[in-house]
């Protein structure tokens, strides 16, 4: 199973410089996210990277607020998650919304890499020219075997199926 490429869209700024800083504070936001969701989730650090009105869209369908993040976890988070950012491909809506498809690995304590997939965001630009996430959709394409992410998903029924 992999995400659909996303369709190419004409740039909608009035020059390269406009679509270049935009790209620059897209990406910044969703790396800023990566570094930020780990084993311990600093709440107060990674919810303001969220417009107020903003679902997250879990792995095994669940649909949450930002606040409630933490969720994803599930009863027992790893003593360690890294995810690694591979390829972040944006494409502009316009001049304030883009939507982005972001390919990830994942290592943990108990395997490297533990889960792998794709992040589905679409992002705004909001008041002050900050990009946020209106929405963020995580799609586990592949899970290693005796990984920490397999364990949640087996205690949970077989929650995901990549």
């Amino acid at each position: 199973m992999s995400s659909t490429p996303l369709p190419h869209h004409p740039s909608p700024f009035p020059d390269p410089t406009s679509e270049a800083t935009a790209r620059t504070l897209i990406t910044a936001l969703i790396h800023r996210y990566a570094s930020l969701a780990r084993e311990t989730l600093n709440m107060p650090e990674i919810t303001p990277l969220f417009h107020r009105s903003a679902k997250i869209y879990s792995p095994d369908g669940r649909v949450l607020d930002p606040s409630q993040l933490a969720e994803i976890m599930g009863p027992e988070p790893p003593k360690l998650l890294r995810h690694n950012i591979t390829t972040v491909d944006i494409q502009f809506v316009s001049e304030v919304e883009a939507k982005c498809l972001s390919y990830v690995v994942a290592a943990t304590e108990k395997k490297c890499p533990d889960h792998w997939g794709v992040w589905e965001d679409v992002v705004q630009r909001g008041e002050g020219g900050r990009w946020l996430f209106v929405r963020k959709d995580v799609k586990v394409e592949g899970l290693g075997e005796e990984g920490w992410l397999a364990g949640v998903m087996e205690s949970m029924g077989g929650g995901v199926k990549p």
